[in-house]
């Protein structure tokens, strides 16, 4: 296998992590607006707890990441460019949680929409009936 399909494999695995914690973020804040909602907690205070517990998490990467250091025994050179890099990702990742922390007003009222819809017994019109169907331009019994 050649080193560029290795990374492309690795790649490709590394996304597929990300896409399942995604998606399980995703089930758990449903749950948690499911909880407050039945706690009594409104919407708007929901989207505000919810995005400060979002903004926490992507400030713990922060500080872990602010926190990392070169491998020991690597060249100055190295040294410097692993801290200019490490500045960068810091700095990127404080602007995603000043944003998180401010952001996703209306997710509480959309979950809580979703689920009624979710929960809504199914339409008798949008049931399709229970006879056999002759192609477009036969008639049934013929």
């Amino acid at each position: 296998m050649s080193t560029e399909q290795h990374d492309a494999d690795a790649y490709g695995q590394e996304l597929a992590r990300i896409s399942h914690h995604q998606s399980e973020a995703t089930n758990a804040r449903f749950t948690v607006f499911q909880a407050l909602a039945a706690a009594g907690i409104g919407h708007e205070q929901a989207d505000g707890i919810v995005s400060k517990l979002e903004a926490g998490a992507v400030a713990g990467a922060h500080t872990w990441i602010s926190e990392s250091s070169p491998p020991h025994g690597c060249e100055p050179g190295f040294e410097d460019g692993w801290f200019a890099g490490v500045r960068d990702v810091a700095g990127y990742l404080l602007r995603i949680a000043d944003t998180t922390a401010t952001t996703g007003r209306g997710r509480a009222a959309s979950s809580a929409l979703l689920l009624a819809h979710v929960r809504q017994p199914a339409s008798p019109a949008a049931q399709c009936p229970a006879q056999d169907s002759a192609p477009a331009g036969e008639e049934v019994g013929r």
